[in-house]
């Protein structure tokens, strides 16, 4: 039997508390096992475009809350004394996600979820749960009490 190790722990986060939870998660699951946590936050170009002519004030605009989504877990990693790493990418979330867990060779997704009823993930989607399927490391979904 193999044991898994987790030396890379990927938080993806979009500010709000739910992914904030899953940061709280993350840090502790690397304070404990001496892993380093890469923090991403993923600027959805798409809700960017239907700002029509204002585009990059779009992007810009939410470049800067990811930026601030990112600091607080890093201040988080901080205060616990852990290796951070943020990331700001642009793109569509889940698929941004996958592809950067595979690029970085994460060993653990940790991941917030709101907790949405089996019709709102059929509607909207849930980016947790598709980052949950299709991801080739583990993924822990973290949901806010």
């Amino acid at each position: 039997m193999t044991i898994p190790s987790y030396n890379k722990i990927l938080v993806p986060t979009d500010g709000s508390d739910y992914s904030f939870h899953a940061g709280e998660h993350a840090v502790y699951l690397a304070k404990n096992l001496g892993a380093k946590v890469y923090v991403l936050n993923v600027v959805n170009v798409d809700l960017a475009f239907h700002t029509g002519i204002h585009y990059a004030e779009g992007v810009t605009e939410l470049e800067a809350e990811g930026k601030k989504a990112t600091d607080k877990i890093r201040a988080l990693c901080a205060d616990n004394g852990v290796e951070c790493e943020e990331i700001i990418i642009k793109g569509q979330p889940s698929d941004s996600i996958i592809s950067f867990s595979e690029e970085i060779k994460a060993d653990c997704i940790v991941i917030g979820s709101i907790g949405m009823s089996a019709l709102e993930r059929v509607l909207v989607g849930s980016v947790s749960e598709k980052v949950m399927r299709h991801a080739k490391c583990p993924v822990l979904m973290v949901r806010k009490q």
